[in-house]
Formats: C-alpha cells, structure tokens, sequence
C-alpha cells in the first residue's frame, strides 16, 4: 500500500534500504503539508516574496550588479530546498542548507554595503594571499552588524552550524535514539524527524530566520 506512493520510475528502480527511507519521507512531506497548514502558507508568502524582488533585478545596469544578483538567487535556491528538506522532516539537513543560505545572503549583503570587497571575492581562489585576504573580509563576526538589524540572524547561523552543518553533539543526538534491554542498549539512528511538535517548533524557527 505505501508503494503507490510511488511513481512509475521510482518503482522499478528504487530498492531496499532505501526504497523505505524515500517513501517515508515523501509521506512525511505530504503530511506535514497537510496538518500544518499555516506554516506551508507561510513559506509560500515568503517564497513569493524572493521571487518577485528577484524578478525586480532582472535588468541591471551597472557592471557590479550580476555577481550579487546571482548570489542571492543562489540564496533562494539554497532557501527553498531548506524548507524542501524540512517538510519532509529531514531537519538537520535543512538547517545545514538554511545555514548556507544564511551565509551567501550575508555575503552579497556585505559586499553591497561594501562594493570595493568585490573584487576581494572574485580573487578568493587565486593563491594562498587571496584566500586569506577573504577570509579575514567576510569572517562571520563581520557579516551581521547589529545596525543592519542582522544581530538576530546571526544567531540563527550559529544555531543551524551547530546544529546542521558541523557534526557536533546538538546535530548528532537529534537523531540518536537509546534503547536500554537486559543484554545492553540499543543505539538506533533515526533518518527523519519522528515528533510532529518538534517538526512544527523547527519550521516555525526556519520560517523566522
């Protein structure tokens, strides 16, 4: 029964132990779509927004403009799989995503109020002096000055790199789960989310960011 959740493609080629793992999270998915109503409407609202403001860009006239463009597109691009991840409740994942998000927006949005750091990130990959001049450019403790109203979205990127992108102890024990048995404990991983509040608490905090 849960393989008509299927199309005909992942039918024929989709096998065990993964076959499991992706018709779970596509049910995962179309639940959370379903009982959460008030979330997903949300970020489609958001997601219009990107989009429009996007599109708004689209005819630029001076020569700096692209490569900040493309950044933020990639940042929506970055945004939207996030939130694809999350509602079908691969948490950790989409706060890794969210956290890169985070940081291409960051980026452009410095180099914006700084236009002479341009050339700074177009010379990144030339040699061991470019790196570092970049580095020390665009480390995070710059990119989120308080006066921007950006002090709360760093707190978001710190959040979603302990929580997502580095294997820390926060990431790893979401989905750690300890069974105790008279032999000795049962150490199980779960893959995706299993508590619905939890999910609703996380996207709610995603939506925020």
């Amino acid at each position: 029964m849960d393989d008509k959740i299927l199309l005909p493609a992942e039918e024929r080629n989709l096998r065990e132990p993964y076959r499991e793992y992706f018709i779970t999270k596509r049910k995962n998915y179309l639940a959370v779509v379903r009982d959460l109503p008030e979330l997903w409407d949300c970020f489609m609202r958001l997601d219009g927004i990107w989009a429009r403001s996007l599109n708004n860009m689209q005819t630029v006239m001076e020569k700096e403009r692209p490569p900040l463009i493309a950044m933020f597109r990639h940042s929506h691009q970055q945004f939207r799989i996030a939130f694809e991840l999350g509602f079908a409740t691969a948490m950790t994942e989409a706060f890794s995503i969210m956290r890169g998000s985070i940081d291409t927006a960051m980026v452009a949005h410095k180099i914006c109020r700084e236009p002479n750091l341009l050339a700074v990130w177009l010379r990144k990959d030339n040699g061991n002096l470019e790196r570092k001049a970049y580095k020390e450019a665009f480390k995070s403790a710059t990119l989120f000055p308080a006066r921007y109203g950006l002090a709360e979205l760093r707190s978001f990127y710190r959040d979603y790199s302990e929580w997502g992108t580095h294997p820390g102890i926060g990431a790893i024990s979401m989905h750690t789960r300890i069974e105790a048995r008279a032999t000795g404990q049962d150490w199980n991983h779960a893959y995706l989310e299993t508590d619905g509040k939890r999910t609703a608490a996380f996207l709610f905090r995603m939506l925020e960011a």
